[in-house]
């Protein structure tokens, strides 16, 4: 055959093959090519065959010129090689496929072949071993597959953006960061989950990664459900051969835990500061209060028995002055921890005193269930008068200011410790506040005895969401529980337990403390408070019931006098010492030295931090009675009564 131009191509097909055009420089173009090609007829004969065929099938081409492709052909590769061929004669169109044979791929092109009067007599087939792509394919994909593996169990979130930051591609940790699905992100941009006040710096950054910068940086995103998500951002461009940016991938991990303890470490310190400052502003007013109580006690002592209305007026001030004291014992307790200075005690006279005055001027119904022959409780009289203040506040803060109904009930019970109960086994007082409010959602119910948590608004003179965590502190100390029972829409109860003290000891004596000592003369007793009008008050009192008085405002001074007193013969009968004195020398310091003068010294503490632990636990330094300022003179004669044993 004499032709030269067998193979045309157009458009990158190989076009027909006219039968006239077969020569030997086409086949010599046919046996220079890497694939296998032979020419057969419509019945599948083989008309000729190039060299790389016939080294695959191993013959010398003459010998199977004219036998059936089909029969050389093995496998796959022959049956669809069958199926395709006479499609090729029918329709006069190339055809393309692959097929496997003897462990290799094959990709197979069938080209139909005219004669000069553009009759279909032939077809081409042109077969190139594609095993080695194929496998290469196979690789690349298991790589991929191992690669996305990797990518989507990652910790950190994987976020690639093309040129334009929409997001191509979105690992399960990020998806699952920002709450939302793949089909959900992508093509969409990181803009729309940006927190508003963090726009501008975001816009910043995307245009250093157009620029070619890399980033680390903490960004606000907001989450599909609207809650906020801290992230630390890892940014660096994507980059073509030609250093042109065509993207960008971001690693994400999610700070939101790490930031919100940032935040409450740095409000506990506020507090921590605020608490120190509220601690020296309620141990002042605290003197203050003394002295106005202590001028009230007196006035009351020279006002005439007549003169009920004004006794009545001076009671009132002194509950007032009551009042002023549980707000500073409230200062105290978060500025000293709040370790609880405990009596024995009976709760109903305590809630009913307290409930009255929290619900005053509003129109609640408050309904009281008490049970008969309650268990009385050893616990620290401020510090559940606070309890009690700030959850009937909470009840009234929760109902319609038109009014609503508060239920308080007061019981015993006893409890046997079984698997998941926090209280031990033993007896109990229930204190149960319910009210008919708006109540808690399930959302805020796990909260509600956290710091700081509030759904009060800011400003509104409600409070900072510590009055809850601090009930709960203070409950835990007493050894008690407080729990919280509600539902969204329902109303609230808060039901407190105390362990109960189920003997009850003597009765204290409320009687005056006598003034005279046995031998007839009066009690002589000596002050040392460096608060000019404390000691003033003190004296006059004292000396108004009988006592000889000495005071002093220095704690080197009582040492020094009472040294001195007792080189000469005299006796102070009692003490009593100011915890804080400013020359540095506390009470516990100054008892230590007049110990060391009088072993049989008779002392009593005196503070304005009534959860100090050195009031809490006087007896181990010494002191035979404390007195709490601002005290009333009530109180001054039981600690006299229980230093002179």
């Amino acid at each position: 055959m004499n032709v030269s131009n067998v193979l045309k191509k157009e458009d990158g097909v190989h076009g027909a093959i006219p039968v006239e055009l077969l020569g030997e420089t086409a086949l010599a173009l046919i046996n220079a090519t890497d694939e296998l090609v032979v020419l057969a007829g419509e019945n599948g004969n083989i008309i000729a065959l190039n060299n790389k065929f016939a080294a695959r099938y191993e013959t010398d081409g003459v010998s199977i010129v004219g036998s059936s492709v089909y029969n050389v052909l093995t496998g796959d590769l022959a049956a669809k090689t069958r199926d395709m061929v006479p499609n090729v004669f029918r329709d006069g169109k190339t055809a393309k496929f692959e097929a496997r044979t003897s462990g290799s791929w094959m990709e197979v092109k069938l080209y139909p072949i005219r004669d000069s009067q553009e009759s279909m007599g032939k077809v081409a087939i042109f077969m190139r071993d594609i095993t080695r792509e194929r496998k290469y394919e196979e690789a690349l994909r298991e790589s991929e597959k191992k690669y996305r593996q990797i990518v989507n169990t990652a910790s950190e979130g994987i976020c690639v953006a093309d040129e334009e930051f929409r997001i191509t591609f979105v690992n399960a940790q990020a998806q699952k960061m920002f709450g939302c699905s793949e089909e959900e992100m992508l093509g969409k941009s990181l803009d729309q989950f940006i927190a508003e006040e963090d726009l501008e710096d975001h816009f910043e950054k995307r245009q250093r990664r157009q620029e070619g910068l890399s980033d680390q940086y903490e960004r606000r995103f907001r989450r599909k459900d609207g809650q906020s998500l801290w992230v630390n951002v890892s940014a660096s461009p994507i980059l073509n051969r030609k250093n042109r940016f065509v993207g960008s991938i971001s690693l994400f991990t999610d700070i939101t835990a790490r930031k919100q303890m940032e935040d409450e470490l740095l409000n506990f310190r506020k507090l921590e500061s605020v608490g120190i400052l509220a601690g020296g502003i309620a141990h002042d007013f605290n003197n203050l209060l003394m002295s106005m109580l202590g001028y009230i006690s007196l006035a009351k002592m020279y006002l005439p028995e007549a003169e009920s209305k004004a006794r009545d007026k001076l009671t009132e001030a002194e509950r007032t002055i009551d009042r002023a004291k549980e707000l500073t014992a409230q200062l105290l307790t978060f500025s000293r921890g709040g370790s609880p200075l405990k009596k024995t005690l009976h709760l109903q006279p305590i809630v009913r005193e307290v409930s009255r005055i929290s619900l005053s001027g509003s129109r609640i119904k408050c309904r009281y269930n008490f049970q008969e022959n309650i268990w009385p409780v050893d616990a620290d009289e401020t510090q559940i008068r606070q309890v009690i203040h700030q959850l009937v506040r909470n009840a009234r803060e929760a109902m319609p200011e038109h009014g609503g109904s508060l239920s308080i009930s007061v019981r015993n019970r006893t409890f046997q410790a079984e698997p998941g109960m926090i209280l031990p086994t033993g007896d109990y007082v229930e204190l149960s506040i319910s009210d008919t409010g708006k109540g808690i959602t399930k959302e805020h119910l796990s909260q509600i005895f956290d710091p700081y948590f509030t759904t009060k608004d800011f400003g509104s003179q409600k409070g900072m969401g510590l009055g809850l965590a601090v009930c709960y502190s203070i409950i835990k100390k007493h050894g008690g529980q407080i729990e919280v029972e509600s539902q969204a829409g329902e109303g609230a109860t808060f039901n407190v337990y105390l362990p109960a003290r189920r003997v009850e000891g003597p009765k204290e004596e409320t009687g005056q403390v006598r003034s005279e000592s046995r031998n007839g003369t009066r009690l002589k007793v000596l002050i040392a408070d460096d608060e000019q009008s404390i000691l003033q008050t003190t004296t006059m009192l004292l000396t108004h019931l009988g006592y000889d008085v000495t005071g002093v405002a220095d704690g080197r001074q009582a040492i020094d006098l009472y040294r001195t007193s007792k080189e000469a013969g005299l006796h102070f009968d009692v003490v009593i010492l100011d915890l804080i004195s400013p020359n540095g020398l506390d009470g516990v310091e100054i008892l230590r030295q007049l110990l060391a003068i009088d072993p049989g010294v008779s002392a009593i503490l005196s503070s304005g931090y009534p959860n100090d632990p050195q009031i809490i636990n006087h007896r181990d330094y010494g002191f035979k009675a404390v007195l709490v300022k601002p005290y009333r003179i009530e109180d001054l004669n039981l600690a006299l009564k229980l230093a002179k044993g």
